[in-house]
């Protein structure tokens, strides 16, 4: 049943019956469901927000019950104390501290802890693109179950360069790679994403490829190379052919949505160039799933070839 989150403000008046009947019977996902439907129609402008706000918390609660535990790869280096801040699970590295000591030849130079050299472990990061196709055939069910396949990276990847682009008649950046949002934050912001227009594969892509030049040149030490993640039904109603873009790619995972087959050629060719697979979603409501086990691939250090 519809279950409202703390504040959220009941007394509201709706004069169409059989919109209170609507939400009188809906679940939480329900609204999830059927927030775009929600939100276009006038009768519900006053309530919005607390719409919004409930079918987030229901994308969340779905996305947690679909993620486990995945040990997060790590990377050593050898690192003068001072940088490590935490310095729990380390070694001393004699080599680099003789190497780098001031007080090396001077019997007269006291050795202080800022002298010592360690090895380190550091959780290594993955820099990760989702593309996502949000127009007119992506609403209601497709829309909030992508939301879902949101969720379960974020909170996989919680401080890790994520950038989320949606395209239909031209493509946004949803998230930028550096942008620190909560979880709650990014599905509040994606289901208010507008789903309208053409669909513009070729510009998603063009906004993938310039996110990949930014995450390139802000990407730390350890970092892995940034992987995309194309969602799309392979079905284009603007722009070009966009199988041209994606070779310069170093890994593109394309989701392919629906069980159309026409489209699928294109889908495998841009996974192809982009030196990765295709993987089918032919049931949606699989996707989260799908997209979970994309994501602990990417963990494990898995290239999906």
């Amino acid at each position: 049943m519809f279950v409202a989150p703390e504040n959220f403000n009941k007394t509201f008046t709706i004069t169409d019956d059989t919109l209170v009947s609507d939400l009188k019977n809906a679940s939480d996902w329900d609204i999830a469901l059927r927030y775009h439907e929600f939100k276009s129609n006038p009768h519900f402008k006053e309530i919005i927000r607390n719409l919004r706000k409930v079918s987030a918390l229901a994308v969340l609660r779905q996305a947690q019950a679909i993620i486990g535990s995945v040990v997060k790869p790590k990377y050593v280096l050898s690192v003068p104390v001072v940088i490590a801040a935490d310095l729990s699970e380390f070694e001393l590295d004699l080599d680099e501290t003789i190497e780098h000591a001031p007080w090396f030849g001077n019997p007269d130079k006291a050795i202080e802890l800022s002298d010592l050299w360690i090895e380190k472990s550091f959780q290594r990061t993955q820099p990760l693109i989702i593309t996502v196709d949000t127009s007119l055939s992506m609403t209601g069910e497709k829309l909030a179950l992508t939301a879902v396949a949101l969720a379960v990276v974020l909170l996989e990847f919680p401080d890790d360069p994520i950038g989320i682009i949606a395209f239909e008649s031209e493509a946004k950046i949803i998230k930028m790679p550096s942008e620190r949002l909560t979880v709650f934050e990014l599905v509040e912001r994606f289901l208010d994403v507008p789903a309208q227009g053409y669909t513009h594969l070729e510009d998603g892509i063009k906004k993938s490829l310039k996110l990949l030049l930014k995450i390139k040149t802000e990407a730390g030490i350890g970092a892995r190379p940034a992987s995309v993640v194309l969602l799309t039904d392979g079905k284009y109603t603007a722009g070009r052919d966009p199988a041209y873009l994606t070779k310069d790619m170093n890994h593109l995972v394309v989701l392919k949505i629906g069980r159309d087959r026409s489209s699928v050629a294109l889908c495998q060719e841009m996974a192809k160039l982009g030196h990765s697979v295709m993987k089918e979603v032919g049931n949606l409501e699989s996707l989260p799933n799908i997209m979970y086990g994309v994501v602990k691939d990417l963990l494990r250090g898995r290239a999906l070839r």
